[in-house]
């Protein structure tokens, strides 16, 4: 018998082990989720229109292509990896759709085409070297991050506006009294939690996640998945700048997308994602995203400057980091508890 059929009981391991994460995840979200709702009505007391319905129509289409990239984010970070590019890839994606339509000259679907192909192949080629040549993901996308924001310098150093009807509709307009961009992250945040709790493929980035050696010695597509799951990154990224290219109505070389990467990481991190992989859902990933968009919405209907806005976003992500604490914590409680009544 070989190695490979050897391991194969392992692969019990990851089921099982997900059914026990869901204690743990269910008690971060729960604990987020409270601190959406309280603050909430804080701010519902201090502002009146915070409850208006154009208010949270203001939040989920400002936010929207910051959550199209943290759903597809969350299964990397999942698997153990982490593209720290993307904020970049948002600001080259939005540039290269923005010069193909004032350009190029080209039709608005090819444009867009053009835009989501430059995000995937960008997430190809982190996928490349840290899935396929073993590089670490986060020294090769941090070095990214960097190429390819100066790419986008060297491909246009002045900002580009005026793409016409179609991109203002797609970042501005509604479908069926629906804002486009709201279909577009709900459609990403769905597609995220089917491919997590309904396929077989979603159990394999937790198993991954939580044993990359265990996952190749139980003949899992290891460095196929990885790399797939970083091109899927880069396309998010790529979608991310066509859409807020069209809310925009063009791209700046130097400021769109920059530092996204931090609010995208801080929503996977705040959503109960660990880190180091193999636990997460992306209900905690939905409440998370929602959490950091009110925050950022009330502190700005309060009028509070933006330094000190800057000052929330950095204790959000130090409270990522507890929660990725909390959760790793509770999940060793669990793991003992189950050992105790095993035996």
């Amino acid at each position: 018998m070989s190695d490979a059929q050897n391991a194969m009981p392992t692969l019990e391991t990851p089921k099982k082990a997900f059914r026990a994460r869901l204690s743990s995840d269910a008690v971060v979200t729960n604990i987020l989720l409270a601190a959406l709702l309280f603050m909430g009505l804080y701010f519902s007391f201090e502002s009146s229109a915070f409850l208006s319905l154009r208010n949270f129509e203001v939040i989920l289409t400002n936010y929207a292509a910051v959550g199209v990239v943290a759903a597809i984010m969350a299964l990397l970070v999942i698997s153990g990896n982490v593209d720290l590019s993307v904020g970049s890839n948002i600001g080259l994606s939005a540039m290269v759709t923005a010069l193909a339509v004032t350009q190029g000259n080209v039709a608005p679907g090819l444009a867009m085409l053009a835009g989501v192909g430059t995000g995937a192949a960008v997430g190809a080629v982190n996928g490349f070297l840290c899935a396929v040549l073993g590089f670490n993901p986060i020294i090769v996308t941090l070095g990214m991050l960097s190429l390819i924001r100066g790419v986008t310098l060297l491909v246009n150093s002045t900002e580009v506006y005026g793409l016409g009807d179609t991109f203002f509709w797609l970042g501005n307009g509604d479908l069926l009294g629906i804002p486009v961009l709201i279909w577009a992250v709900a459609a990403s945040f769905l597609l995220a939690a089917v491919f997590t709790s309904f396929t077989i493929w979603g159990r394999f980035i937790y198993a991954i996640g939580i044993n990359r050696h265990a996952a190749e010695l139980g003949a899992l597509p290891v460095k196929r998945m990885l790399f797939s799951l970083h091109t899927a990154v880069g396309a998010a990224a790529g979608i991310a700048g066509v859409l807020l290219a069209g809310r925009l109505d063009g791209a700046s070389p130097g400021s769109l997308g920059l530092q996204l990467e931090m609010q995208i990481l801080t929503i996977v991190l705040l959503g109960g994602v660990a880190f180091a992989g193999g636990r997460g859902r992306i209900l905690g990933v939905v409440t998370a995203w929602l959490f950091l968009g009110v925050l950022e919405n009330g502190l700005t209907l309060l009028n509070v400057p933006p330094f000190v806005q800057l000052v929330a976003s950095g204790l959000a992500l130090v409270l990522a980091a507890s929660i990725d604490a909390l959760g790793s914590w509770y999940q060793r409680l669990l793991q003992r508890r189950q050992a105790r009544m095993r035996s």
